[in-house]
């Protein structure tokens, strides 16, 4: 009977000395403390697309030019009189810088012819009418105070009806007159045709106001309280473009572009528009730097959903993680882990983190033990030092950050898809490429910084003829 309650005591004895093995820790953890986190600037070029409907252009040339277009008496210092109306529309062709017209015209004339025949002068005045094509070319340039300038020139003719008299039996080709009378109208025509051109496409007026209403704080992305906020700088206009029935003016804001998280910036100073610089290439793809937050709630569930009674062991020794979460501490990530097993307590450890392109995704480099817990474990549980167990552990750390990547592209296109600047001027493209800058750690989030790059244009849709 002795013997047995020996046996019992000795037991119950072992049992208390391994439990009382365990090791329980009590680490003082980092402090939390988060470096100043701002979003970089880009340098970006802002294409301004002036678009011209050639169509409603040659309809706004020809209501002003209209009905009679020269008269003139006493041509030459001759009995000469010489009317000139528009026949009908006159019909465009635009290639880039050029457009060209041909403009049809009713002729009349009236003149005195005399013939000398049979010993006998005779004389009368005779009227003729006849009809004419006249072929223009324009050239189309903007010089350093916007304003458009047009240089019209004559191409040649060709004849639609063309008039001859009989006097007499005497045939009298008129066209040396009609000639006369083309070379008093042509200059008259030609400086009409510049002056309606320069009136009717005001390029200086649209792109003052895409220059000021784009200086103006614009919110990219709702979701994420995200903000632009663009400041000009230079102005580049390459050569004219045609498409079509459409006139394209190419103009290129370079601006430098700021982003904003969580409050709307307060808008810079206005600048006026300088003078432009003639660039014979087409802008570039802009692009812009912006940023997502992910929480560290969101990125502590996903890492306990995979690491969350997960037991790991190395000998005889084990330990099996609880609960885990995650903070800053001066620019690194701090992971919390709560454990059971060969130890007990709070264990904390620290990485750098980075981003995988290839996989999209947040990993942790350089995981190791807090000096503070690594000085804990030196004391009662060496064992953990050598870094196995740690390294088994950061793989179920890595967070994918895909959807956040795409949510951030979708709403920046959404926002695009139909942005009015001001009326008449939309902000319109898209964005197709998207790449990480860099990873911050802020207040209860990672900060995750991307450039996102695409053919963003400001576009002058609605000239008003």
């Amino acid at each position: 009977m002795k013997t047995l309650y020996s046996q019992i005591s000795t037991f119950i004895l072992v049992i208390v000395l391994m439990a009382s093995c365990k090791t329980t820790l009590q680490i003082e953890p980092p402090r939390e403390s988060y470096l100043p986190s701002n979003l970089t600037p880009a340098t970006s070029e802002l294409p301004l697309l002036v678009e011209v409907d050639v169509k409603k252009l040659e309809s706004a040339i020809n209501q002003k030019i209209n009905g009679l277009v020269f008269e003139g008496d006493k041509l030459n210092n001759q009995d000469l009189s010489i009317k000139i109306w528009k026949a009908q529309n006159f019909s465009f062709n635009v290639k880039n810088n050029v457009i060209e017209y041909r403009v049809p015209l009713k002729l009349w004339t009236r003149f005195a012819w005399s013939v000398d025949k049979f010993g006998l002068s005779m004389g009368d005045t005779y009227e003729a009418t006849g009809s004419i094509a006249l072929n223009y070319k324009t050239t189309i340039e903007i010089d350093k105070n916007w304003k458009l300038v047009a240089k019209t020139t004559s191409h040649g003719f060709q004849r639609i009806d063309t008039p001859k008299l009989n006097v007499i039996g005497v045939s009298v080709p008129i066209t040396p007159i009609a000639t006369i009378a083309l070379q008093q109208s042509e200059e008259l025509i030609t400086s009409q045709i510049d002056a309606i051109l320069a009136q009717t496409i005001n390029i200086k007026k649209y792109v003052a106001m895409a220059w000021k209403e784009a200086q103006k704080p614009m919110q990219v992305s709702p979701e994420n309280d995200l903000w632009v906020r663009i400041s000009p700088k230079n102005v580049y206009v390459s050569p004219f473009t045609t498409n079509g029935q459409k006139l394209y003016v190419a103009i290129s804001i370079q601006a430098v572009i700021e982003s904003f998280m969580g409050v709307q910036p307060v808008q810079n100073k206005l600048t006026v528009l300088p003078p432009f610089t003639v660039s014979a290439n087409q802008p570039k793809d802009f692009n812009l730097n912006i940023a997502t937050d992910i929480t560290y709630e969101k990125i502590s569930e996903l890492a306990k959903s995979q690491l969350q009674n997960k037991t790991f062991s190395e000998g005889n020794k084990s330990i099996t993680i609880t609960d885990l979460s995650v903070f800053g501490s001066e620019g690194k990530a701090i992971f919390v882990a709560d454990v059971i097993g060969s130890i007990k307590g709070r264990i904390y450890f620290t990485g750098t983190l980075g981003y995988n392109a290839e996989t999209m995704s947040i990993e942790v480099l350089q995981p190791e033990f807090d000096i503070k817990t690594k000085n804990a474990l030196v004391k009662s549980a060496n064992w953990l030092l050598n870094g196995f167990i740690i390294k088994k552990i950061t793989p179920y750390l890595t967070y994918p950050v895909q959807d956040e990547l795409t949510t951030m592209k979708t709403e920046a296109n959404k926002m695009l898809t139909n942005y009015k600047v001001y009326d008449g001027v939309d902000l319109t493209g898209k964005l197709h490429t998207i790449s990480v800058q860099r990873i911050d750690l802020v207040p209860g989030a990672i900060r995750l910084h991307a450039n996102v790059g695409g053919n963003i244009a400001l576009k002058v849709n609605d000239i008003h003829f």
